[in-house]
């Protein structure tokens, strides 16, 4: 017995050296960005994203089969190849900015991130209402940031996915919890969803998860003239709360500035159809992420399929 115990302890002592490692490399690179110029930063993140693109080979046909669906070309095509090399170097940067993150004053936030007077009209018009808001978003520009000077008026409680490194996901969870963003993994987040929009706050979710999606309640809708899976958590959230849908991005622009765009709210009515009330507001959440993303393809992270066969 003893002797069948040792491979598993082993094992599992394995993966905590691997996790403190990842966690102290995680730390030391954060505080080496921190440091540094941005400028030279964000030259190193292009120069890293595009030996990337070369390098990683599986997630580079990935993206390529889900760039030429969004620019309706073929995958080997040279605006194929152009986009999907761009997201690439724009991923790069942002993780240069999550690495930054802590260390970025609320005055830094407020300067970087511009939300135009309307959004804001939005977003307050239905807070008065006071049955919480859900925004509901995709992997990019820099949600990070955005959602920072968002939750410095409204607090926000994001729902994100949990990574392999305990450690590392508790240290953005702190980091975060200092701009008034709060994070949740999926694992029991519903209880403290529906405490968030009781409180007349803000719920964060990301709606591209493609295949993923079918690990959650889903609906099949129509997404750049292909029919992908899109989880139903935000229409089912706000048909029972009555809470409104706000579909936004935030852009980066060539300053590396962040520019906000918010869809008017979506409000999911309650008839005696529950499914069809869900998958209609699901498929409106499809419709303004696809048009966001046409606009500006190459600001969109998407390195898992986002189609079955994509």
């Amino acid at each position: 017995m003893s002797g069948e115990a040792k491979p598993a302890a082993m094992t599992r002592g394995s993966r905590g050296l691997v996790q403190a490692a990842g966690y102290w490399a995680w730390r030391g690179l954060s505080a080496a960005a921190q440091r540094l110029p941005e400028p030279l930063l964000y030259a190193l993140a292009r120069a890293g994203g595009i030996a990337t693109f070369y390098l990683w080979s599986s997630k580079r046909e990935i993206a390529r089969r889900n760039f030429a669906r969004v620019l309706e070309r073929g995958p080997d095509s040279p605006e194929v190849t152009r986009a999907v090399r761009r997201s690439f170097q724009n991923f790069a940067m942002y993780l240069v900015e999550i690495m930054r993150f802590p260390g970025y004053t609320a005055a830094e936030i407020h300067r970087r991130v511009v939300i135009p007077d309307e959004g804001w009209r939005d977003l307050r018009a239905v807070r008065e209402r006071g049955k919480g808001l859900i925004f509901v978003s995709a992997h990019f520009g820099n949600f990070e940031l955005g959602g920072a000077r968002i939750a410095a008026e409204i607090p926000l409680n994001v729902v994100a996915d949990e990574i392999a490194n305990a450690r590392i996901m508790d240290l953005l969870i702190m980091n975060r919890s200092h701009r008034n963003v709060r994070l949740f993994t999926p694992a029991g987040a519903a209880r403290k969803v529906l405490a968030a929009l009781r409180r007349n706050e803000m719920v964060g979710l990301m709606m591209d998860l493609g295949p993923r999606a079918l690990e959650f309640n889903n609906t099949t809708v129509e997404f750049f003239g292909r029919r992908s899976a899109f989880p139903t958590v935000a229409a089912e959230l706000a048909r029972a709360t009555g809470a409104a849908i706000v579909v936004a991005v935030m852009g980066r622009e060539p300053d590396h500035s962040f520019r906000g765009s918010l869809l008017p709210p979506i409000y999911v009515p309650r008839t005696e159809d529950a499914a069809a009330d869900v998958h209609a507001a699901t498929a409106a959440i499809a419709r303004g992420l696809e048009g966001f993303i046409r606009m500006r393809p190459e600001q969109w992270y998407i390195f898992r399929p986002m189609w079955d066969q994509a």
